[in-house]
């Protein structure tokens, strides 16, 4: 089974709990151009686990094209010239994507500007698994280190429901209590 990541760190981060699923599952986190001149972008390794980075655009067309599934964040064309939607379209057909949010998060907003702003990306962009909806799961168990940076139980919960949408075996209890108790990446 080839899969085939992108979006931001969330995504790069997701990659090695994909990869733990199964290990006959040849997974690849695809470094988008704004992230090649960043520390942690290209390196293969993220918080000191191993993931495998493409960085070259032919060798990223290859492998998307050869891509059982794709599990990806929308990015603008402004942000990516070559992994923005229009482009994914080119070389990979509907039924392989998946698209989830970028989470985006303030649990102690009484407002909650960001989950708003997740929820109506959400809609306007038809996110298959939208945050908001695990955030509305699991409430306070969803936690942030930043804004951005979400907590292990919600790398879990996002991967279960990865697992439910392409029928993959999601891990085992002992699996999840571990992961649970290393906390990658973020706390």
């Amino acid at each position: 089974m080839n899969i085939s990541l992108f979006g931001n760190c969330q995504t790069k981060a997701l990659s090695w709990y994909i990869q733990q699923l199964d290990p006959s599952f040849d997974v690849k986190w695809i470094c988008i151009e704004r992230f090649l001149t960043t520390p942690w972008g290209p390196k293969p390794t993220f918080q000191g686990k191993p993931i495998n980075v493409i960085t070259d655009t032919q060798e990223v067309i290859k492998t998307l094209k050869s891509s059982d599934y794709v599990i990806f964040q929308h990015i603008k064309i402004a942000t990516s010239e070559n992994y923005n939607i229009v482009q994914l379209k080119k070389h990979v057909s509907k039924d392989k994507l998946i698209s989830i949010s970028s989470m985006f998060y303030q649990p102690k907003d009484p407002e909650q500007k960001s989950l708003k702003g997740m929820i109506k990306r959400a809609q306007k962009l038809n996110i298959d698994i939208p945050a908001h909806k695990i955030i509305e799961k699991h409430g306070s168990k969803i936690t942030v280190q930043e804004i951005n940076h979400p907590r292990v139980f919600y790398f879990l919960e996002l991967v279960r429901e990865i697992c439910a949408k392409t029928g993959w075996n999601y891990y085992s209890d002992e699996q999840y209590k571990q992961y649970l108790k290393e906390g990658y990446p973020f706390g």
